[in-house]
């Protein structure tokens, strides 16, 4: 049984790494509800939502990074589309609750002309986004804690991972 890499542009990245990284996405599922405010009140409430949105933008940016990687160096676009997807669903999990949802902010990112550098760039991103999360943690209610953190563990790996798409 012979397993190529892929054929086009190599990745490096290990089958086992993205199906780590997929799951960590799919995990996310469980992580949100539609749970009330409670004793916390309606302040508390509206620190969550505030949080919430900051996350779900900093997810809508990161979404247009790829995107805007992708159409810059075509030959990226297949092995960045698992790492879209994770992004797209952590979008998901943030504005599932928030009919409103997270709109597009400003013009395109702007994309470094070498392949290498630009994926530098949305490792980099990726990175900023999980940090920021982190940060959040001691400001969010339980619930929302529980999917920043998971949120930023999935950004970390796809950082780690999208290191070793330049390879």
């Amino acid at each position: 049984m012979s397993a190529g890499m892929s054929s086009g542009v190599s990745t490096g990245v290990p089958r086992r790494a993205l199906l780590v990284s997929c799951l960590l996405a799919g995990a996310l599922t469980g992580c949100t509800s539609s749970g009330g405010a409670g004793a916390g009140g309606r302040a508390a409430a509206a620190g969550a939502a505030g949080l919430r949105r900051r996350a779900a933008r900093a997810s809508t940016g990161l979404l247009a990074r790829y995107d805007a990687t992708a159409a810059a160096h075509p030959a990226l676009a297949g092995p960045l589309t698992p790492f879209r997807d994770i992004v797209a669903a952590h979008l998901s999990a943030l504005t599932e609750a928030d009919a409103g949802g997270a709109g597009p902010e400003g013009a395109a990112p702007e994309v470094p002309g070498e392949a290498s550098r630009a994926v530098s760039e949305l490792a980099t991103a990726e990175r900023q986004a999980a940090d920021e999360r982190m940060g959040a943690l001691a400001e969010a209610p339980p619930e929302l804690a529980r999917l920043l953190a998971a949120l930023a563990a999935a950004g970390a790996v796809s950082a780690h991972l999208l290191n070793e798409v330049r390879a």
